[in-house]
Order: structure tokens, then C-alpha cells, then sequence
């Protein structure tokens, strides 16, 4: 009876005398062993891709696709536009020597409400066939949901910062921006809900996120958002606060509205103009409307 011995690989009983396993092939001389299948093994192993380093920024941006110049002209007309309104009441104030323009709210609105609503129009003409993307954009209810979802958490963070800078001066209230929007909801509470809850968002987007930040992002991503951000809180600054006890106030509220445009910006990149939008617009509805019930129930 021939001698038993163990399989090298399988570890099955076969013959001593046996060059090869006839249950699984596998050489029994040290010798024979297929030395070529052993390095094609440790090759792969070797040839493995390293980890992938997980960025903030590794995902495919999902900003308006149009062109440099269209997002540029965007821009420029939006901030002209929506600065208007300031140089109006300048020019009102210096031509009646007095500050009953300044201080009367029928025209405070009249002027706000027609600003926005003509701007919204220009922007319409200035997309042209791209309005056809930028519709789309609202099509998706996933977009929908996570603008929504969004819009609580742009909300949640805003508040908390704003919270965090005011405890260094517990005197300071709302900037002047705040202030004029508040009046002007107080005397017409249905018409600020729809233009400054849904159309100025929609203006504001169009004029920085899909203007501003497009521009900038074709050329540095991260100065996009540094630059649009920043740009977005200094046009809710009062520059006229420079020398005025109010200048505490404009500074501090100013970081909310930073991080809010940094924010905006992070779920335009991300999700598109769609998500934006409606966080934009989530954000100022819900305090517009907070506002409105909060002053018939008091």
C-alpha cells in the first residue's frame, strides 16, 4: 500500500509518489509550484489604487449652464438694479430737501415691490432660451424636498450665528435692511410675502448665485464662494452707519448673512439653482410669515 501524504493545498489524502493533487491539480514538489500564479497574485495585491481622499469639494457641480458672459451680465444687472432702490430714495431726499420720502412707507414699498417685479422681468430677457434649463431645475420634487430641507437648515444656522455675535453687544437688534422689510410687511403684509418671500429670492439668486458665482467658479471654485459670499453681506449693509451708533448693528448682523451666502452657494454647486432657490425662498417666507402671524396675534 503506497504511502499517504496531504494535499499542499486542499489537504486531501492522495499518494505519496503523486506529482500533482488529483483532486485539485495543485504541484506536490516545492519545486513545481506554479511560482508565476503566486507573483500574478502579489502583483494585484500591490497594484491595488490607494484610498481616495474624500474632499468637501469632490462632487460634479451641478451650476446653471450658461455663458461667462451671461452670467456676468446677471450679475452686474441685478446689483445695479436691486442697488437702485438706495439711489432712488437719495435722489427723492436731496430733490424734496426733506425725509418724508425717506420715512413714508407707501413709497418705501412701492418702490421695493417695482423693483423687484421689473427685475424679475429683465432677468426673463436676459436668460432667454435658458429659462427653459432654469425651469427645469423646479421640476424634480426630489429638488423640492431638499431645498426645503435646506431652506430649515440655512435658517437654523443664520439664527445661531446671529445669535453668537450678538451676545458681544446684547443691545444691538436688527440691521437696517431687516428694519425697512419689517415696516414695510407691517403696512402690507400679502404683497411682502410674495415679493420679498418669493420673487426677491428668486432676483437674488439669479443675480449671485447663478450670476456671480458661475462667473468666478469658471476660474477658482474657492474664491467663488469666498467672493460671492462676502459680496451677498455687503449688500445688506448699511454703509450710511459709518459715524452712527447704528454701525454696531451692521456690523454684527453682517457674518449672519455671510455664512447664509456661503450656504447658498454650497446647495447651488451641489443640487443647482432648483435647491437654492427654494431654500432661499423657505428662509424668507417662513420669517416673513412668522412675522405676519406673530402681529395679529399680538
Amino acid at each position: 500500500m503506497k504511502e499517504k501524504v496531504k494535499c499542499k493545498k486542499c489537504g486531501l489524502l492522495i499518494d505519496s509518489d503523486l506529482d500533482t493533487c488529483p483532486y485539485c491539480g495543485f504541484p506536490q514538489d516545492k519545486d513545481l509550484v506554479n511560482e508565476s500564479t503566486i507573483e500574478s497574485k502579489d502583483q494585484n495585491e500591490n497594484s491595488e489604487e490607494p484610498k481616495r481622499k474624500i474632499r468637501f469639494f469632490d462632487f460634479p457641480s451641478q451650476t446653471l449652464s450658461i455663458s461667462f458672459l451671461k452670467s456676468i451680465i446677471l450679475f452686474f444687472v441685478g446689483l445695479i438694479v436691486l442697488n437702485l432702490l438706495a439711489t432712488l430714495f437719495q435722489v427723492i431726499s436731496a430733490t424734496t430737501n426733506n425725509l418724508y420720502f425717506l420715512n413714508n412707507i407707501q413709497y418705501s414699498a412701492a418702490i421695493n415691490f417695482s423693483v423687484y417685479a421689473i427685475l424679475l422681468g429683465i432677468f426673463v430677457i436676459i436668460l432667454n432660451k435658458d429659462i427653459i434649463n432654469y425651469l427645469k431645475q423646479f421640476k424634480n420634487k426630489m429638488r423640492w424636498l431638499e431645498g426645503l430641507g435646506f431652506g430649515f437648515f440655512l435658517m437654523i444656522v443664520s439664527s445661531a450665528v446671529t445669535i453668537i455675535f450678538r451676545l458681544f453687544d446684547q443691545s444691538t437688534g436688527s440691521n437696517a435692511n431687516e428694519q425697512g422689510v419689517d415696516a414695510i410687511t407691517t403696512s402690507y403684509p400679502i404683497l411682502s410675502l410674495l415679493i420679498f418671500g418669493i420673487v426677491g429670492p428668486i432676483c437674488e439668486e439669479l443675480t449671485y448665485r447663478a450670476g456671480l458665482f458661475t462667473a468666478i467658479k469658471k476660474y477658482n471654485r474657492i474664491f467663488a464662494y469666498i467672493g460671492t459670499a462676502v459680496i451677498f453681506g455687503l449688500i445688506h449693509f448699511d454703509f450710511s452707519s459709518f459715524g452712527t451708533p447704528s454701525l454696531v448693528s451692521e456690523l454684527i448682523n453682517i457674518p449672519s448673512y455671510i455664512v447664509s451666502g456661503l450656504l447658498l452657494c454650497y446647495f447651488y454647486d451641489y443640487k443647482g439653482i432648483g435647491a437654492s432657490t427654494i431654500a432661499h425662498i423657505t428662509n424668507n417666507f417662513i420669517a416673513i410669515l412668522v412675522q405676519i402671524i406673530s402681529m395679529y396675534l399680538l
